[in-house]
């Protein structure tokens, strides 16, 4: 009985969600572009969050998305076995090719980020998306938390789902 009555209000929660996005209210694009966020997958080493506002008026998601720190990426280029020492080692990466690899993959992050939203909202209620992927660091000059931000970008809708992804450059794209 207590699994049904779950099932139910859990079922009655959901209708509720389906009708307003059917009426295109604030409240449920929020919450349904909260469920799509939340159900972005990453490595276990690159973990992302997200924090967002849908203006209604506009209808304009402004999308900011927080990355690792740099230094949390991994560094080691590869990893080799020796039979006869029975080891394994690694190599490293040189710090231009952990800068290549980072940037790379805010770039994706951030064309990703635009594809999930975009892509999943069928009703095409979400016109614009404003973007900023950055992260969050001691300044070394003040010793405060800030925000540091790495892509500030903004795309229409028609205009962003008339790219074929799998060919473009991220980092072009977003220039």
């Amino acid at each position: 009985a207590a699994r049904e009555s779950e099932a139910t209000n859990h079922n009655t929660r959901l209708d509720e969600l389906i009708t307003n996005l059917g009426y295109g209210t604030a409240d449920a694009i929020q919450e349904y572009v909260s469920i799509v966020l939340s159900n972005s997958l990453y490595p276990d080493h690159f973990q992302v969050a997200h924090e967002f506002e849908f203006d209604y008026s506009t209808a304009e998601l402004r999308l900011r998305v927080l990355v690792p720190v740099p230094s949390e990426i991994p560094e080691i280029k590869s990893y080799n076995y020796s039979k006869a020492t029975d080891e394994i080692t690694s190599t490293s990466l040189s710090q231009k090719e952990c800068r290549d690899r980072y940037a790379v993959a805010i770039h994706q992050v951030a064309l990703k980020s635009f594809h999930e939203v975009f892509e999943t909202d069928r009703r095409g209620l979400i016109k614009m998306i404003s973007l900023e992927v950055g992260t969050s660091t001691i300044d070394p000059a003040t010793g405060q938390l800030t925000y540091v931000p790495f892509v500030i970008a903004a795309a229409e809708r028609e205009s962003f789902l008339g790219f074929e992804l799998s060919a473009v450059v991220p980092a072009l794209t977003l220039g």
